[in-house]
């Protein structure tokens, strides 16, 4: 399906190891995904910035920055401001939403979620551009 593209890679920024794994999981068995991860937000705007990803699903809550803060940070750098991001949380307020739109997020999704769900938008973002 993918044969002749590079293989597509995807920064999950998220503190729960354990909904890496999974995701990580899932997006590799779609194929031409390669995934990395980090459990913070200065971790993952360092990973953005060096590993170029595709794209990135950003955790609302993180230990030390809040993922909207992240998020404000991704859009305003250059090398970083074009990349596609995917809101996870499991606030589903309509101001939330709202927020994470206004900073630059591609889609917002709410925790719990479907993997399937999610790699549907992942692969939206990614392949149709």
């Amino acid at each position: 399906m993918f044969f002749n593209q590079k293989k597509k890679h995807v920064l999950v920024i998220d503190d729960d190891r354990s909904l890496q794994r999974m995701i990580g999981i899932r997006l590799s068995q779609q194929g031409q995904l390669k995934v990395s991860a980090a459990t913070c937000g200065q971790d993952g705007l360092r990973l953005a910035q060096t590993q170029q990803p595709d794209l990135i699903l950003l955790d609302w809550v993180l230990p030390d920055i809040d993922g909207p803060d992240v998020l404000e940070c991704l859009k305003c750098v250059d090398t970083t401001q074009n990349i596609p991001v995917i809101m996870l949380t499991g606030r589903n307020l309509l101001g939330d939403v709202e927020d994470a739109f206004e900073r630059g997020a591609d889609a917002y999704v709410t925790k719990p979620f479907s993997l399937e769900k999610l790699g549907q938008k992942v692969r939206r973002l990614l392949f149709q551009q």
